[in-house]
């Protein structure tokens, strides 16, 4: 069976479904074959049972600050965390699926391998593919391709030139690699889970499991909690991770049975009563064949955040370099600690097409990399947000016929507006998009005070109470507490801070204050000193004098450790509000604080004039908390304008790591109303159980000189947001 596409991807894990969707989306006419029966490689549910979305890591898992992914993604996860807290289990794969089977201009073919690939003079033709169980054969002609199969098979048949193994550290200069080449790289691993049965289970290994003696054969391996299994069970980087795949497979078998036999058998592990229920039916491989690309991205493109002028896509995971030795290694199973945590830094499109096959381009852990760059861009939320920007890009080689290198020279600026329409919004990026909407007013907004104490930290930072070594838990050279906060008038008077004061008589601390350079980085150039005194008890506030002016878009405040003393911090999210974490791991804490003169970073403007994402500003509106629900926001041209829809970009949280249930923060109920001549209103949307960061209302075209928001409730937070409103 011939199939005509005008876009056809290979590969069906979280890269590969956002490019197909995202191309769909565009009015592109595309196949997606995957050769498995769940969809979500390594995220699915053949490989990570429970699956919600929270294995799908990326930028924000560690220090970077309001990183989290956004576009197709974060709808998937929106959606996947609202189900899991609703009787859903198992169902990100099911998500994915639903996802792809919801465009009409996307052909979705399940179980199917790609079997063969025809080129004609450095191109791709067709890829033939047969489907399971039905024994179709289909022969798939498009004029371009994109391999998100992970191992390349696409790219590997079609002859494009690709990379297997470690490069030496003299190749790119890089600290982390090799002295010398090899094709050694990174294992697989198996993933399994347990259920506490109630009352004692036995085990007896079988004959075939790997020997365990001690826990001084699992160094540095953590195995006393296993309910959700061991990320750690991996193995293979010394072999061939394509042709030793079932090899691969039944040896990490072997090991995790003698592991299980360990923690059941060799010594108490907190797992008497545990039974396992599942076992990954496919080991999740993390590296093999990488395509070239025009660039090859390396350890120093990342760390040192190089510029590119075709940035779109980004990471920020560490450099996570797991060793090939796998379980079978006697140092740390990721990266031989400290971990190297890059910040976020972006990626370009060069990186992302091949460089010698002139209509392909990839996504996913094949991308255009070194093998060290590959530690931090092989997780699976950089490389959804790579699949965006080839989907989005495939719309564009189809518009103006011609391959991806065209697009890199001449519509790269398309491109990235493209991009940033479907909420792909760069952090920290400066923003260049224009609107239609020059003024915007809103019934409240909130001032920059946090008040509400949930907790407290003490000013001497507390060494961790667990005595097993995790390299991301490494306490920083610098403990003292600090709290960045945007400025928006250049005048900073003195802040007060809540502190509690366990000793029987006041105890003085001084503050330091700083201009910030880069969101949730403490360092910056010192602008004043104060110091106060904390009178005994709870939730004592102290005014800290500095009477400086600034030009910076926000500052940081440094505590001296004091005994006796901690600081009040609330758990309420506040975008661009920093709080200094005390290891890689950070929390949506900050500061019980109060600043004066009263700094107006959440105004109602920022939904029309900043970006989509916090940075070292809020960019957000926010409603006065005290001032409840209904709350109106609304947003006026200069002159009438003509549009067909109208977007709104909410708050999910982009510092949230992982959670079940609708973000606290998102507005869940609303009504969109159109402002037409004579002051009529016309209502466009009420939405009464939202739970997404996009919305766009579409409608026939409109005459209109402004919209008005009115949020009606929120799923939690007792302020509305609103990052952008959009009219198209």
């Amino acid at each position: 069976m011939n199939l005509n596409a005008d876009f056809t991807v290979v590969g069906g894990g979280v890269a590969g479904c956002i490019t197909a969707i995202s191309a769909a989306r565009l009015g592109v006419k595309t196949v997606l074959l995957h050769n498995r029966p769940f969809l979500g490689g390594p995220s699915g549910a053949e490989c990570c049972a429970d699956s919600d979305g929270r294995f799908v890591t990326g930028a924000s898992e560690y220090v970077n600050r309001s990183a989290r992914e956004t576009g197709i993604l974060e709808e998937m996860k929106c959606e996947a965390f609202f189900r899991a807290a609703n009787g859903w289990s198992q169902h990100w794969s099911i998500i994915l699926r639903e996802w792809c089977e919801r465009e009409k201009g996307l052909t979705l073919l399940m179980n199917t391998e790609a079997t063969e690939v025809e080129t004609d003079g450095g191109r791709i033709v067709s890829v033939t593919a047969m489907t399971q169980g039905n024994e179709k054969r289909y022969r798939i002609f498009s004029p371009v391709f994109a391999d998100c199969s992970g191992d390349s098979f696409l790219g590997f048949n079609a002859g494009a030139a690709f990379r297997v193994g470690r490069e030496a550290a003299s190749e790119f200069g890089e600290s982390l690699a090799p002295e010398k080449a090899d094709g050694k790289t990174m294992g697989s691993s198996i993933a399994f889970r347990a259920i506490d049965t109630g009352s004692p289970v036995p085990f007896f290994a079988p004959d075939w499991a790997n020997k365990i003696n001690s826990d001084e054969d699992l160094p540095y391996r953590m195995h006393n909690n296993p309910r959700h299994g061991y990320w750690w069970l991996e193995y293979g980087g010394e072999c061939d991770t394509i042709g030793d795949n079932e090899e691969i497979y039944r040896k990490l078998l072997s090991v995790l049975y003698g592991v299980w036999n360990h923690v059941k058998n060799g010594g108490d592990h907190g797992a008497d009563n545990y039974a396992i229920n599942w076992i990954s039916a496919i080991p999740g491989k993390r590296e093999s064949r990488r395509l070239e690309g025009e660039i090859i991205l390396t350890q120093n493109d990342v760390v040192n955040h190089t510029e590119f002028s075709d940035a779109v896509a980004y990471g920020g995971w560490p450099i996570d370099l797991h060793p090939p030795e796998g379980v079978f290694g006697k140092g740390h199973p990721g990266s031989t600690p400290p971990f190297v945590f890059p910040g976020v830094y972006h990626i370009p499109f060069r990186a992302l097409y091949s460089r010698n096959i002139s209509n392909l381009m990839m996504a996913g852990r094949n991308i255009s990399v070194s093998h060290v760059a590959l530690g931090t861009t092989r997780v699976m939320a950089t490389c959804g947000t790579c699949g965006q920007a080839v989907g989005t890009a495939a719309a564009l080689c189809l518009k103006y016929g011609c391959g991806p290198a065209e697009i890199s020279t001449k519509h790269i600026p398309e491109l990235r507006k493209m991009l940033h329409d479907s909420d792909i919004v760069l952090p920290y990026a400066e923003v260049s998009e224009t609107s239609v909407f020059s003024k915007a007013s809103a019934g409240s907004e909130a001032a920059l005070e946090v008040q509400e104490v949930t907790g407290e930290l003490p000013l001497i930072a507390q060494n961790p109470e667990s005595k097993i070594f995790d390299p991301c838990s490494i306490p920083p050279n610098d403990r003292r507490r600090a709290q960045m906060f945007p400025v928006e008038n250049n005048q900073i008077s003195y802040l007060e801070i809540a502190f509690n004061n366990y000793a029987a008589a006041a105890e003085n601390v001084k503050a330091e204050l700083f201009e910030a350079e880069q969101p949730g980085i403490f360092e910056g150039k010192l602008l004043a000193e104060s110091s106060t005194d904390i009178a005994p008890g709870t939730e004592q506030y102290g005014r800290f004098e500095f009477n400086v002016r600034t030009e910076a878009k926000a500052c940081f405040i440094v505590l001296s450790p004091e005994k006796d003393i901690s600081v009040c911090i609330s758990r309420r999210h506040f975008p661009g509000l920093y709080c200094k974490p005390d290891s890689a791991y950070f929390t949506n804490d900050n500061f019980v604080f109060r600043i004066f003169p009263e700094q107006r970073v959440f105004s109602p403007e920022n939904v029309i004039f900043t970006s989509a994402r916090p940075g070292l500003k809020p960019n957000i509106w926010m409603s006065d908390s005290a001032k409840g629900f209904p709350q109106k926001l609304t947003v006026t041209s200069r002159k009438p304008v003509k549009c067909t829809s109208v977007e709104i970009v909410f708050d999910t949280n982009l510092d949230k790591q992982q959670g079940y249930g609708a973000a606290t923060e998102c507005v869940k109920e609303y009504t969109l109303e159109l402002l037409v001549a004579d002051g009529k209103k016309i209502l466009a949307a009420h939405e009464n159980d939202n739970r997404q960061r996009l919305r766009r209302h579409s409608f026939p075209e409109t005459e209109i000189t402004g919209v008005q928001l009115t949020v009606i409730s929120t799923n939690g937070d007792a302020s509305a947001r609103v990052y952008n409103i959009r009219a198209k």
